[in-house]
């Protein structure tokens, strides 16, 4: 009997000797980081200037419009609204947020979080495979018919975050940020032609797509997850195509800089994974960020994570702020209207994560509410 007790312990500590180990290496592996030096200046833009386009019943995630004045945006699916409200993806109507393309979708369409309008007026969602256990999912509407004319599941190449997309203006190519699942998978840009309806996976593990080692600083303190463990380091996230169509922008997450590729080179499937890389070009300095946007001047808007507010990086390489707002805890999803305006979503996110990935509690939901989008002119 002593014997089996001395065997049991000693076998009992040894467990606790690796669950320490396993414990310190994934902190050291993964947990690491620096603070971000805050690029910010002095606003361009009053506060004042942002107004509310509208208040949601969770957390939003992304916002896009059509070129006719059609306003849509989605729910943060990190909040797991569905298990509260029903409806995932909405259009606003009248002021008002109306599921899109109706409540009998709601269901298929949970876990959505890029959207994009084309210059087709098909509205186009992506359902991160990241998010369930399922592969990505890419489908777009038509919006004169609101009937869905593209379902496809990526699995012609690993996706599993493929979180933001952007379309060329002639509706041929669809170009996705696949952030990668924290340091887990790497991060890379996807390249889904419509016509054959096939992806392929390109700058896998480039430097300009991969986190940098920077601790992004919020309201409620270092972002991080596993009680300090892991640091919320992210790839390559904001996509944005310029008006002519010609090059790619993008910007990833937890990194110092903001990068562009001509399309052409992306759409080149005789370039070499080397040769594509060299031809990727920094555009200049950001803030860390989520969405990104492009106007006709060039101008790129960077959302601002840990400063609620837009960055604005001129095409002379120069860093401006253009507004914040101490309401703003995580300016999220960005786009330019047809008119010129700026909407972006504030999804909240670090007010409600749960440390250990789990579904997150209402009462921290309800707790940051109220919960919107915003817009201001440029």
């Amino acid at each position: 009997m002593r014997k089996l007790m001395r065997v049991l312990l000693w076998s009992l500590g040894v467990a606790v000797v690796l669950v320490i180990a396993l414990l310190v290496g994934v902190r050291v592996l993964y947990g690491g980081g620096r603070v971000y030096p805050d690029l910010s200046t002095p606003p361009r833009l009053a506060a004042a200037r942002l107004e509310v386009l509208v208040e949601t019943p969770m957390p939003p995630g992304n916002v896009t419009g059509s070129r006719g004045g059609r306003v849509f945006f989605n729910l943060h699916p990190f909040a797991e609204p569905w298990r509260f409200v029903e409806g995932s993806v909405f259009e606003l109507v009248d002021g008002a947020a109306r599921p899109y393309p109706g409540p009998e979708l709601q269901a298929e369409l949970r876990g959505t979080l890029g959207m994009t309008v084309d210059a087709q007026d098909r509205l186009w969602l992506v359902q991160p495979a990241g998010l369930e256990s399922r592969a990505t999912r890419l489908r777009a509407f038509d919006l004169a018919t609101n009937a869905m004319v593209v379902d496809h599941e990526i699995t012609e190449v690993a996706a599993p975050f493929a979180q933001d997309l952007r379309a060329a203006p002639d509706g041929a190519t669809i170009y996705l940020a696949d952030t990668g699942v924290l340091r887990f998978t790497e991060p890379a840009l996807l390249v889904f032609d419509v016509a054959s309806q096939t992806t392929r996976r390109v700058l896998a593990g480039h430097p300009s797509v991969t986190p940098q080692d920077w601790i992004i600083t919020t309201p409620y303190g270092p972002h991080k997850l596993g009680y300090g463990l892991v640091t919320f380091a992210v790839g390559v996230d904001g996509l944005a195509v310029s008006r002519d169509g010609e090059w790619l922008y993008y910007a990833t997450m937890s990194h110092d800089s903001v990068y562009r590729v001509r399309t052409g080179d992306l759409r080149d499937v005789s370039l070499s994974a080397a040769a594509l890389g060299e031809r990727v070009e920094r555009v200049g300095p950001k803030p860390l960020s989520d969405g990104i946007e492009v106007d006709a001047a060039g101008n790129v808007y960077i959302t601002d994570i840990e400063h609620g507010g837009i960055a604005r990086l001129g095409p002379d390489g120069a860093l401006t702020t253009e507004i914040r707002s101490d309401e703003v805890v995580w300016a999220d999803g960005i786009h330019i209207t047809h008119t010129g305006a700026l909407l972006f979503t504030d999804s909240e996110i670090p007010a409600y994560i749960d440390p250990l990935t789990r579904s997150p509690a209402r009462a921290r939901i309800d707790a940051a509410a109220p919960h919107r989008i915003y817009r201001y002119m440029p």
